[in-house]
């Protein structure tokens, strides 16, 4: 790896492996993905002051919690 030609992320392996997780099945490999990404938000918002987010993470929050399961 160079840093003028950085190895691709994430590699096809790596999308088949969360695929393969979910049994091969992209909605729910995309729901788990999703709800990943909340968590995460909600972490990272419990860990930055407000005023650095600015509440960007919230809006992430609020519309993942119109995702249909």
């Amino acid at each position: 790896m160079t840093d003028e030609n950085p190895d691709p992320w994430p590699t096809e392996a790596d999308v088949d492996a969360v695929l393969a997780e979910f049994g091969h099945d992209p909605r729910a490999a995309i729901r788990a993905l999703l709800h990943d990404l909340v968590v995460l938000a909600g972490d990272y918002e419990k860990s930055v002051s407000k005023g650095f987010v600015r509440g960007r993470l919230a809006l992430v929050q609020k519309r993942s919690t119109n995702v249909v399961g």
